[in-house]
């Protein structure tokens, strides 16, 4: 089920891609390649799956699956509050909570969330020069 499940996820990502147009000018490479790749690697990973499946499959522990659920809750909240409270400030939250639901210590993982949504802002605003979200709550 597996298999089939990530090989039409790749097939309907792939041909959604190509009906992505801009101009070789704006982007040499284009919108298509970042989805393309996607859905390259998720093709290959059900085909993959359907030719050579596992014998059996174990479910990770209970405790793993609550994280891995928390997880999943986190950037769900990320994408919904990206484009309200900014960048910034969203990443910063999701990398503080994802580091406290893996046990790490409330100071380090606050600063591990401000240190990289620093550098990334940094990265894509300083150097690629793109926009990121500042967020609707900030402008006024």
């Amino acid at each position: 089920m597996a298999g089939i499940t990530l090989t039409l996820a790749g097939v309907a990502i792939g041909l959604e891609a190509t009906t992505f147009n801009v101009a070789f000018l704006t982007d040499p490479v284009g919108p298509k390649a970042f989805p393309l790749v996607v859905a390259a690697t998720l093709t290959f990973a059900g085909v993959r799956t359907l030719v050579r499946p596992r014998a059996s499959v174990e479910l990770p522990p209970p405790e793993t699956l609550l994280r891995m659920g928390g997880a999943m809750i986190a950037f769900l909240a990320y994408a919904a509050a990206l484009p309200w409270i900014g960048f910034f400030l969203s990443t910063t939250l999701v990398v503080t909570a994802l580091a406290r639901l893996y046990r790490g210590p409330w100071k380090g993982s606050l600063t591990a969330g401000l240190v990289l949504s620093a550098a990334l802002w940094l990265l894509f605003v300083g150097l690629l020069s793109l926009p990121l979200p500042v967020g609707e709550l900030w402008i006024l």
